[in-house]
């Protein structure tokens, strides 16, 4: 680097120094001179090297973002809003894929921190909410937002989540006013914060009203490698298509997520039973597919796109004013967004 800085300021008749001040503080450098040395740099094809400006700036004009699996139809629209909120200012984004592996997620955090990233976001890792939580133990070199964190503590972190229960309330409640029995809540087997919550709320509400197990029920699905992936809607139409056939099917199920319950409204639909006149069908996200599904599906609105412009918001605050006092969690209720489905 010092070498393309001396060939720089030679042609531009300056001090190496005044090329430095030129691409980190183009404030401090007259305007005739900038011009003449941005035009040579622009000539060369010269490109800084960012972690050496860092050093001088203290900032690397960089964030991490961890996440499990980023085709994930939940996760894209928080990425996207972080991302459509940060880059147009300058900051670059390292995507960080780490395929529901905590071994992955450790590598991948170990060199965001030796990039010197300027803040991190984790949109539900494998460690987040697990006893294994990587970003509880100890403090790291920068903001840390954790995206649907649930459970304490936080140490020094922050948080942006979505609360699930006021909409999953809302579905339970409905169903009995409108006495939409037998009913079926249809969840991954998996041991996550969101799937275990909605076995909680719902054990805790049959109990509640004293229902019977052929009033509601709840199945679990095996073999979720990922549960909003393809094969989740496959394994999903397979349970449900059997489920369905038979003499006394459900009224109304709620799916674990849009892409569980999209391939309940496929079985549904080959087995000629309607939507939602026989069968009440919901899911969970508010994915881009609960809106283009035909009908389109309801389902519990997570906020995705509103969580992920929350935690940006937040992250450019404390970069403002690193020493003010800014919220730990910040938190939005969910709502039931009815449909064509139910």
């Amino acid at each position: 680097m010092s070498r393309t800085l001396d060939d720089i300021a030679r042609l531009a008749g300056v001090n190496p120094s005044t090329v430095s001040r030129t691409i980190n503080n183009p404030e401090k450098v007259k305007l005739k001179t900038r011009q003449k040395i941005e035009a040579i740099i622009d000539e060369m094809g010269y490109r800084p090297n960012f972690f050496a400006q860092g050093l001088v700036k203290r900032q690397t004009d960089s964030v991490g973002l961890l996440t499990s699996i980023h085709a994930n139809p939940y996760f894209m629209e928080i990425i996207e809003a972080i991302e459509h909120a940060l880059v147009p200012d300058g900051t670059y984004m390292y995507l960080c894929n780490c395929e529901n592996s905590a071994d992955l997620e450790k590598k991948y955090l170990d060199e965001l921190m030796r990039r010197k990233i300027d803040g991190l976001f984790v949109v539900e890792t494998p460690s987040l909410n697990t006893k294994q939580n990587l970003y509880v133990s100890g403090k790291l070199d920068c903001p840390v937002i954790l995206l649907n964190q649930h459970k304490r503590p936080y140490g020094d972190n922050y948080v942006v989540r979505c609360n699930q229960v006021p909409g999953i309330k809302t579905v339970f409640d409905e169903i009995r006013q409108r006495k939409l029995y037998p009913f079926v809540l249809l969840i991954p087997d998996e041991k996550s914060y969101s799937y275990l919550l909605k076995e909680s709320l719902f054990n805790k509400w049959r109990r509640q009203y004293g229902l019977a197990e052929k009033q509601a029920r709840y199945i679990k699905l095996e073999n979720f490698n990922e549960p909003n992936t393809e094969q989740s809607l496959w394994n999903s139409y397979k349970t449900s298509k059997e489920l369905l056939s038979g003499r006394s099917h459900p009224r109304a199920i709620l799916a674990g997520n849009d892409l569980m319950a999209q391939g309940i409204l496929i079985a549904a639909h080959e087995l000629g039973i309607a939507v939602p006149e026989e069968l009440s069908i919901a899911g969970v996200d508010n994915t881009f597919i609960s809106r283009i599904s035909r009908p389109a599906l309801s389902t519990i609105d997570l906020r995705m796109g509103e969580i992920g412009a929350l935690a940006a918001d937040l992250y450019q605050r404390i970069k403002e004013n690193p020493d003010g006092k800014h919220d730990k969690v910040l938190s939005l209720p969910s709502f039931f967004c009815r449909r064509g489905t139910f």
